[in-house]
């Protein structure tokens, strides 16, 4: 029983950590351009170390999040202003006489603007492990979400859990789900990297 407590205490410290480490890197960025490159750093970090906490310094931290700070903007912003783009256009479909082809366009934005969040979040797992220009970090993100179609269902569906414990408990989800939510799409996004490092490597 103590073995469980004291395994507990480890994961929520962790998530703490992780969380502390984000918000600070994204204030460090002025809030707009320091969310991406603070996600990019805890994906690499939570990949290097896992649960080992006291691997995690702020040195490392910093250097990453220099390191990767104009290409995890230019693609977090590039994936958000489509997804603006999709949600303007749901909300002026539905401003539009009603009809079975605008009934279906409003169903493909809809679709559309769920995947894109998927989408980042497979570029994250990918941007550890590999070198990518900007193109093919967009590229290879769309790929990646069709790659394992289990893991895109369970991301969004843990990540509409953390947004309604949001509703409820808002400075839980900023001080323990920012961090164990890079972890939790790290993890199932594992299978995503490893078939798609195996095709790189077999590639001719």
């Amino acid at each position: 029983m103590g073995k469980f407590i004291e395994f507990i205490f480890q994961k929520i410290y962790m998530a703490m950590l992780a969380s502390g480490i984000f918000l600070v890197l994204t204030l460090c960025g002025g809030v707009l351009f320091g969310l991406a490159p603070a996600s990019t750093v805890l994906m690499t970090l939570f990949a290097q170390y896992r649960y080992d906490y006291k691997a995690y310094k702020w040195q490392e931290a910093w250097s990453l999040f220099k390191e990767n700070f104009l290409r995890s903007n230019q693609v977090f912003y590039t994936l958000l202003s489509i997804e603006v783009v999709f949600l303007y256009g749901l909300y002026l479909l539905v401003q539009l006489p009603q009809s079975i082809l605008t009934v279906i366009i409003s169903i493909l934005n809809l679709l559309l603007a769920l995947l894109l969040p998927l989408a980042y979040a497979v570029y994250l797992k990918l941007q550890v492990y590999f070198e990518l220009s900007y193109i093919n970090s967009i590229k290879l993100s769309f790929i990646g979400m069709f790659l394992n179609v289990g893991a895109m269902f369970k991301i969004a569906f843990g990540t509409a859990m953390i947004m309604a414990i949001f509703y409820y408990m808002p400075a839980l989800v900023f001080f323990v789900f920012l961090g164990a939510w890079h972890f939790f799409i790290s993890d199932l996004l594992e299978p995503v990297y490893q078939l798609i490092a195996s095709r790189l490597v077999d590639k001719p």
